[in-house]
């Protein structure tokens, strides 16, 4: 019985921990300026969610049948963007860097990152095994993370 209480108190603590990176929250609990940032961005996007990432505010949705994240600090301020992109807008030298690093994997998806200005790339990666990947847009390899 001891054990039982031992394993329902870890599960709970694993739980708490993943679910304390991103936390879904009703939109009636974004702060006006928030709202009105991403509305004054993004006017036509639709099936919005949003999430709390840390203190900051994310809003994942579609933009004419594209799937968009934006991130907002709660005083409105844009920190980024990303949206997926098709493989073929992904630049040669990263899709190059990627067969030679990763040659038994196939890129399954391309997000551009836009944080400040600085464009990055986040890709994944099927293969053995199952990878994200994070580029530069000049092609540097910044970090790999298992899927």
């Amino acid at each position: 019985m001891k054990n039982k209480g031992t394993f329902l108190a870890a599960f709970l603590l694993l739980a708490g921990i993943a679910s304390s990176n991103a936390q879904d929250i009703d939109k009636n609990k974004v702060p006006a300026a928030v709202k009105s940032a991403f509305m004054k961005a993004y006017p036509k996007a639709t099936d919005v969610d949003w999430e709390m990432k840390g203190s900051n505010y994310e809003a994942d949705f579609d933009l004419a049948k594209v799937d968009y994240k934006a991130t907002y600090t709660s005083a409105g301020k844009a920190i980024s963007f990303e949206k997926d992109i098709p493989n073929s807008q992904l630049p040669a030298l990263i899709v190059k860097n990627i067969k030679a690093k990763y040659p038994q994997g196939r890129i399954d998806d391309v997000d551009l990152i836009n944080t400040g200005g600085k464009i990055s790339y986040k890709v994944d990666i099927e293969g053995t095994p199952d990878v994200n990947v994070w580029y530069t847009a000049d092609g540097k390899f910044v970090k790999e993370l298992a899927d």
